[in-house]
């Protein structure tokens, strides 16, 4: 009977990416009857970190949207190089590939795509799991601090305590962690420029005070930056009670990542906070003034602003909340109309979600083989998730990166073992 020669594959980050392509390169090995063995390393206590914390606890997965070009549109950076890719393996290959493990993705009305347990530990015991099935050895707490090739092409691994590892192929997806930038920077990898991607904004202006946890359906905000490079985007605005959140912001955060780092995080800010336009905003209120003369502006208001809103918006603008609609001026009126439908406030600094926050910047898509995902530069080495160059908006899209890269490199991998 023949022996099989059984190959090595390292994978340095015990993340969503690195968990992914280890498991689908043995998935991929057992397929083909090759003998691959896989050992992850993660530096920290706690494997799949992000993915715990990911949705608030729930990890949103991947995004309800099939199309792969429209898909990569929501990548402020990476969207051409990741087109190749997704063609091979995009968000319902994803939920494919957990709909054989006995895991049912779902879709909320926004696109964000959940498990239907609504918890990110489902998808943490399924990786564990198959990582267990498939022999694939785990170290935590071990960081890996040096990788040099040896003359017979395989790569050596040293780890913080001196341990040495020897392996043929390295798959390295630490993340946006400083130590994987570090080990790319030593096979001669250049970084691109970083910035943080998904992040509030810092904002202090009397209409917002007392109103966090006020939310607007669909907003339409304008980022202006450096007062000439101008961002656009629409969607549910969260009022915290540092200044503003959610989806809109968000996006224009990842769009504007590296123009807003540049400019210190100060930047202008133009809101339509009921995705109206100036007549249509007008006759909401003038049908107010209208049919109500005789009531208190605090009591009737337009049906779509939250009380609280309005009573804050009246207050920032001297206008008194006793006074009759009979009575208010045409100039009151105007004040209102602009302030709901181009209110201006000045971003003064970024907010960071703690443990959740992606950045942009990363190893150079020119040295990058995205059929493969392999180095252009050290052959035998791979890169997937967010240590590329590659960041995608709020919703799922960051996820997916991982995904996609993770299994292209894992593809590669058991196919040269063969």
């Amino acid at each position: 009977m023949e022996t099989l020669t059984t190959h090595t594959m390292a994978v340095i980050g015990g993340g969503a990416a690195g968990f992914f392509g280890a498991i689908n390169a043995a998935q991929k090995a057992k397929e083909n009857n090759i003998a691959l063995k896989i050992t992850i390393f993660e530096s920290g206590s706690q494997y799949l970190k992000k993915v715990r914390i990911s949705g608030g606890g729930r990890c949103n997965v991947t995004h309800n949207l099939f199309d792969v070009n429209k898909f990569c549109e929501n990548y402020p950076r990476g969207q051409r190089e990741l087109r190749s890719p997704m063609q091979r393996f995009q968000a319902q290959d994803t939920l494919d590939w957990f709909s054989k493990q006995g895991v049912k993705i779902v879709a909320e009305d926004d696109g964000r795509m959940f498990p239907e347990s609504n918890s990110s530990e489902t998808i943490i015991s399924t990786y564990l799991s198959l990582a267990e099935q498939y022999n694939i050895q785990t170290l935590n707490q071990h960081p890996i601090k040096s990788i040099q090739r040896n003359n017979d092409g395989s790569w050596n691994l040293q780890s913080r305590d001196e341990s040495l590892f020897t392996f043929n192929y390295v798959l390295i997806a630490t993340g946006s962690s400083p130590a994987g930038y570090k080990l790319a920077e030593s096979l001669g990898h250049t970084i691109t420029d970083r910035a943080p991607s998904l992040f509030s904004f810092k904002i202090s202006n009397p209409l917002l005070y007392d109103l966090q946890g006020i939310s607007f359906h669909r907003s339409q905000i304008t980022l202006t930056v450096d007062k000439k490079k101008k961002f656009k985007q629409q969607g549910p605005t969260l009022i915290t009670h540092w200044g503003l959140s959610g989806p809109a912001i968000l996006k224009l955060s990842a769009w504007a990542a590296r123009e807003m780092k540049l400019a210190n995080y100060k930047a202008q800010l133009t809101i339509n906070w009921v995705d109206l336009n100036h007549d249509q905003t007008k006759a909401i209120i003038e049908k107010i003034k209208t049919d109500s003369p005789k009531t208190q502006i605090k009591n009737t208001y337009p049906d779509i602003l939250p009380k609280r809103f309005w009573l804050s918006l009246l207050k920032m603008l001297s206008i008194e909340e006793e006074k009759q609609w009979a009575n208010i001026t045409k100039k009151e009126v105007q004040q209102i109309i602009n302030n709901l439908i181009q209110f201006s406030c000045e971003v003064q600094g970024q907010n960071r979600f703690k443990d959740e926050f992606v950045e942009c910047g990363g190893i150079s898509s020119k040295e990058i083989n995205f059929k493969s995902m392999e180095s252009k530069i050290a052959p035998g080495v791979y890169f997937a998730g967010e240590i590329l160059d590659v960041d995608g908006i709020t919703g799922g899209f960051n996820f997916q990166n991982a995904w996609t890269t993770s299994w292209i490199a894992a593809q590669d991998i058991a196919s040269k073992t063969n």
